[in-house]
C-alpha cells in the first residue's frame, strides 16, 4: 500500500500534565510517515518544555509557539497553513490514540476515494466519576468525532466566525458540503478526556453561549441535550444525568480501557488524575 504523508495537528494550552502522553500516542503509531505539528497557544506553564523534551526523541515533531492565544480553530488554521501531508489528522492536547489508528484510516481513504474523511468511535473518560463511555456516530455521514478525524488535505480552513460547534460546521459544510462523505469506523481509536476541572473547550464556550445558539448547533441529539443541560443545570449535574440515564449501557471498565489502549507507560491513575 502507498504510504502518503499524514500531518497530525495539535493545539496545546497549559497542558503540561498530559501533553506528553498525547504526543507519544501519536509518535507510537504503527504508521510512520507523519509530521506532528504542535502549536502552543501561549501557555503559562511548562507545556513547551515538555514538548521540546519529546521532540529530542522524535524529529517528526515540530513545535510552533504563538505570541498570543489564537484559539483552538485559529490555531488549527495556523497549522493547516503549514501542513504538507496528503492527509490531515486532528488530535486534542489531552487525548490518547490507539497505536494503529492512523494506519487503519489511511488504508481506508486510499482504497475509498469517494470519501473526504474518516473518523472512528471513541471512549470518553469522565474524570469526575472515573467512568468510561463508548461513543459512536453513524457509519456514513457528514461528521466524525473531531479528535478522531483524518481528512484529505485540499486547502480547507475552519470558519472562526462560527462560535458554536465550529468543528461540526467544518466537517459538514466545508469538507462534506452537506453530502455523506465521512466514514466512521465502529472500533474506538481515541480515548477522550472529559476533565474534572471543567476546562475542556466545549465547557469554556458553553459559559458564554445562549440557548438559541446551542439549539442551532450542528451536533447529534445526545450531545445537544448534554449542552442544554449544562446551561440549565450546570455541568456536574448534567454529566451525571447523561451518564446514568442516557449512556449507562455504554459504560466500560477501567481495566478493559487500559488494556485496549496499552497504557502501561501512562496509566489512567496518573494521566487522568482528578484535578479538583
Amino acid at each position: 500500500m502507498n504510504k502518503p504523508l499524514v500531518s497530525v495537528l495539535i493545539c496545546s494550552y497549559n497542558a503540561e500534565k498530559f501533553v506528553e502522553a498525547t504526543v507519544r500516542s501519536v509518535s507510537n503509531q504503527t504508521y510512520a510517515n507523519m509530521e506532528i505539528l504542535v502549536l502552543d497557544n501561549d501557555s503559562s506553564d511548562e507545556t513547551v518544555g515538555v514538548l521540546r523534551r519529546v521532540a529530542e526523541e522524535d524529529p517528526r515533531l515540530k513545535i510552533y509557539e504563538a505570541m498570543s492565544n489564537l484559539g483552538a480553530y485559529g490555531g488549527l488554521n495556523y497549522l493547516l497553513d503549514r501542513a504538507a501531508g496528503r492527509y490531515v489528522a486532528i488530535n486534542d492536547h489531552d487525548d490518547i490514540w490507539k497505536n494503529d489508528k492512523i494506519r487503519r484510516q489511511v488504508e481506508f481513504l486510499e482504497t475509498n476515494g469517494n470519501y473526504v474523511g474518516c473518523g472512528t468511535a471513541m471512549i470518553n473518560h469522565y474524570e469526575k466519576y472515573n467512568c468510561f463511555v463508548m461513543r459512536r456516530l453513524r457509519r456514513i455521514g457528514t461528521v466524525a468525532w473531531h479528535t478522531s478525524l483524518v481528512f484529505r488535505n485540499s486547502g480547507q480552513r475552519y470558519d472562526e466566525s462560527i462560535k458554536v460547534a465550529t468543528d461540526f460546521h467544518f466537517m459538514k459544510n466545508v469538507l462534506c458540503r452537506n453530502h455523506l462523505l465521512i466514514y466512521n469506523h465502529r472500533e474506538p481509536y481515541v480515548l477522550r478526556r472529559i476533565r474534572a476541572d471543567h476546562s475542556n473547550l466545549s465547557t469554556k464556550w458553553i459559559r458564554i453561549r445562549n440557548l438559541k445558539e446551542i439549539l442551532r448547533a450542528k451536533v447529534n441529539t445526545v450531545d445537544k441535550l448534554a449542552l442544554l443541560n449544562r446551561v440549565l443545570l450546570g455541568q456536574t449535574l448534567s454529566d451525571y444525568l447523561v451518564l446514568m440515564l442516557l449512556m449507562r449501557r455504554h459504560i466500560l471498565s477501567k481495566t478493559d480501557v487500559e488494556e485496549y489502549f496499552d497504557l502501561e507507560e501512562f496509566p489512567l491513575n496518573d494521566r487522568f488524575a482528578q484535578s479538583l
